[in-house]
């Protein structure tokens, strides 16, 4: 069972694209390496907080997915997802290993340590996993939101392109069409490297894509400055309902404490309008 979970996992699109390998798998735990490769970076090869995120995201939900054999799983998903980022990666391979700390009848807690290979930890995350096995309750008792429709193109920094072309994000083919006065709006296409087995946009890349527009609503009031050390604080994200079109995230500021920006964060289907995450940002920039 472990060896086909594990090549299932390894094999989804959005993993393979990260580079995922799983390197050991048992009941209620799993770990993960991600190698390094310049197509996860930012500038100065540090990893985008997207890849640790994706990575706390896969190994939770593969440690999660240890306990579900013999049994039918219906509507599983994480429900929520929480990173606090500790330090960069630079240049090398990052390790997650995860845990689960509780298993009931549908939801798994489980913990996550990122780690390099010199035992540096770079994030710590929680997921929340849930499974049903039985088929999902009916329309009277569903309830989804829809997103106000987002407002034609706005003003946009130019240097804000130059920042979405570096190789992580542009791979995400993000475009952002608006970015003034603590507000952000940023488009990612559904292309097939980014989606899971189910042919959805994979929670990992939902949450690089609630990372970074709640960085640039920050960065919209702080200006955008090259010279400006920056990084994101922690993110928390809420999956409503899988992405099987192409999204848009909207970020607000709801909250600046001088270099602390706190910012809340919607993505929905473009088409549709439907909710399918939301969350919080909490992002960092050093003015001097």
């Amino acid at each position: 069972m472990e060896d086909s979970l594990a090549a299932r996992v390894a094999g989804a699109p959005y993993c393979a694209r990260l580079g995922v390998v799983v390197e050991a798998i048992a009941l209620d735990r799993a770990r993960i390496r991600v190698p390094y490769k310049d197509e996860n970076s930012n500038p100065g090869r540090a990893l985008h907080g997207g890849v640790p995120a994706s990575t706390i995201d896969i190994a939770g939900v593969l440690a999660a997915a240890t306990g579900f054999a013999g049994r039918p799983t219906f509507d599983a998903g994480t429900l929520d997802l929480s990173v606090d980022y500790l330090a960069a990666a630079i240049g090398e391979d990052i390790v997650a290993e995860a845990e689960v700390l509780r298993r009931g009848k549908e939801i798994v807690y489980a913990e996550v340590d990122v780690r390099n290979d010199g035992g540096k930890r770079i994030a710590k995350g929680l997921v929340t996993h849930r499974a049903l096995d039985r088929p999902p309750a009916g329309a009277e008792r569903q309830r989804l939101t829809q997103a106000s429709p987002a407002a034609a193109g706005g003003e946009v920094p130019k240097l804000a392109r130059a920042i979405v072309s570096v190789p992580f994000m542009a791979s995400l083919g993000l475009a952002i069409t608006h970015m003034q006065d603590g507000r952000a709006l940023v488009h990612m296409p559904l292309t097939p490297d980014k989606t899971d087995h189910d042919g959805a946009i994979h929670e990992g890349a939902l949450a690089a894509l609630l990372d970074t527009t709640g960085a640039m609503a920050s960065w919209s009031i702080a200006g955008l400055d090259l010279r400006y050390k920056a990084s994101t604080i922690g993110i928390h994200v809420s999956y409503h309902a899988p992405a099987r079109d192409e999204v848009t995230a909207e970020a607000s500021t709801w909250r600046r404490n001088d270099e602390i920006f706190l910012n809340q964060v919607t993505v929905s289907e473009r088409g549709s309008g439907r909710v399918v995450a939301s969350g919080t940002v909490t992002y960092r920039i050093v003015v001097p």
